[in-house]
């Protein structure tokens, strides 16, 4: 009986099989498993948008008075949109009020001064040896503390602090042989040391008050008042918007299943490069639903609701103040 045989198929046959056959189960079968990935990864997650903060800080004048200077070290003063460092000065108030009386206290430090040289001439031979080095003492610690408070007045340095204006408690005292007018004299002229001495203080605090400085480092976006006009107490110089956002502001809509907490991980998307993302985490999470503002909304005309929620700021990530984003909060993993 003869064996039969097979005839070989060709491989172009069996090529079409697997291509009409087996290739659709494995794309279907591929397919399915990326739908349920992305579904557990999507699925689980709430999207919604958030804003860059934009701090804001509006420069007000300690004091009221006439403005007299504006001072930009490059452009001779300050203009809108011009960028302002930490501590700069923004403004200078008129101070010719407070120099007159500035004035007034260097010219009664120097007549105390004469007064303590006339005093310590008049009783110099009246003591003993013992007493004569108590007075000498005191006298010459009288002289220091009016020489340094001399020097800050002309110098208008802050070298005097409140600590120097307090009186010392190792200041040396009269002995009981030295006559008890001679002490009152003395106590009466050490009293008004620290007399000018506490309106020294307080009148440089008032005069450095006049600069005004830059609390934060930014740009300006408002000049309120320019050299030659007047401003009150409280009265606004100008607003300084900062460089940098501190947080992100985002809400969970409301009717979410999901509660926000500290440390929730979300993920932040750019709209200018909607390739780029970044990881972040929530900080915190505000106690009461609001509404949430018109320009988050894609129609403003819309009304919607949801929790606040403040989200950390990432170091690498380049967003502006007032930028929007989209963020996606992960509440799987």
């Amino acid at each position: 009986m003869m064996q039969e045989k097979r005839v070989p198929l060709a491989w172009t046959s069996r090529w079409r099989r697997i291509r009409l056959h087996a290739i659709p189960i494995v794309c279907f079968t591929l397919a399915v498993a990326t739908c349920g990935w992305l579904w557990q990864r999507q699925g689980a997650a709430i999207h919604s948008i958030g804003e860059i903060d934009a701090l804001r800080i509006d420069i007000t004048s300690p004091a009221a008075g006439l403005v007299v200077a504006l001072p930009h070290q490059a452009h001779g003063q300050w203009n809108l949109y011009d960028h302002v460092l930490a501590d700069d000065v923004i403004a200078m108030i008129d101070d010719r009020p407070l120099q007159s009386e500035k004035n007034l206290v260097g010219h009664e430090v120097k007549q105390l001064i004469a007064k303590l040289d006339l005093w310590q001439t008049a009783s110099s031979g009246q003591f003993a040896a013992d007493a004569g080095a108590a007075v000498s003492a005191a006298v010459e610690q009288e002289h220091s503390r009016l020489a340094a408070l001399e020097r800050s007045i002309d110098a208008m340095s802050g070298s005097m602090t409140a600590e120097d204006f307090a009186p010392q408690p190792n200041s040396p005292e009269l002995p009981e042989i030295v006559p008890a007018a001679s002490r009152s004299e003395l106590e009466a002229l050490r009293e008004t040391r620290y007399v000018l001495e506490l309106r020294w203080q307080g009148l440089k605090q008032r005069l450095d008050m006049l600069a005004i400085r830059a609390p934060i480092t930014g740009t300006l976006v408002a000049v309120y008042c320019w050299p030659g006009q007047t401003v009150h107490q409280g009265g606004r110089i100008a607003t300084i918007a900062a460089d940098h956002g501190r947080h992100i502001v985002s809400y969970m809509p409301e009717g979410s299943p999901v509660v926000p907490y500290p440390g929730m991980q979300v993920t932040l998307r750019s709209r200018l490069d909607r390739t780029h993302q970044v990881a972040s985490e929530i900080e915190e999470v505000g106690q009461q639903i609001e509404r949430v503002p018109t320009h988050y909304l894609g129609d403003p005309s819309l009304r919607q609701w949801g929790l606040p929620v403040r989200i950390k700021m990432p170091s690498d990530a380049t967003l502006r103040p007032g930028a929007l984003v989209d963020v996606v909060f992960h509440t799987a993993s």
